[in-house]
């Protein structure tokens, strides 16, 4: 009995955890219990989760009377990477936002903040790069693969919807 009531309590966390409140409100309709994913100046895409399946759809911007977020601010995070060779002096810089297709905001900021990462050749140049854009460290560690050592640092940044 103790068992099923710790079994359904953690279910139910869960679903509240990892539930879907977005809502768009059109002329004629209410779509509740979505995610939107991305606006811009022809549809509002937005994610749904239907019997466990995940659904990906949009509807026309000129449909939508409103939309309401369950929280306008979310956090992401990325890893932004360091790779050298074991007592070489050349570093390679490379950043991975992870799946972005769920992300809120516009993917070319992405395309340019890697751009520009590119133009580093030390991790405390891009590191300070990325502070300035307002992304905060949280933690760091290394890895190593054949004869070079891989500097991680896992970055989050608040933004807006």
């Amino acid at each position: 009995m103790n068992r099923a009531l710790i079994v359904s309590f953690f279910y139910f966390f869960v679903i509240y955890i990892y539930a879907q409140n977005d809502t768009i409100v059109l002329i004629d309709t209410v779509f509740s219990s979505v995610k939107i994913i991305n606006i811009d100046n022809h549809n509002v895409q937005y994610l749904n989760i239907d019997s466990n399946k995940k659904q990906i759809n949009f509807i026309s911007l000129e449909d939508v009377k409103l939309v309401v977020y369950e929280n306008e601010n979310i956090e992401v995070f990325c890893d932004l990477m360091s790779r050298k060779k074991f007592l070489g002096t050349e570093e390679v810089i490379t950043v991975n936002y992870g799946d972005r297709d769920s992300l809120w905001i516009d993917k070319k900021i992405y395309t340019l903040m890697s751009n520009d990462l590119k133009k580093y050749n030390s991790i405390i140049n891009a590191l300070n790069y990325m502070g300035n854009e307002g992304w905060e460290t949280l933690r760091s560690y290394s890895t190593s693969h054949n004869s070079y050592t891989i500097e991680h640092y896992i970055l989050k940044k608040q933004i807006t919807k």
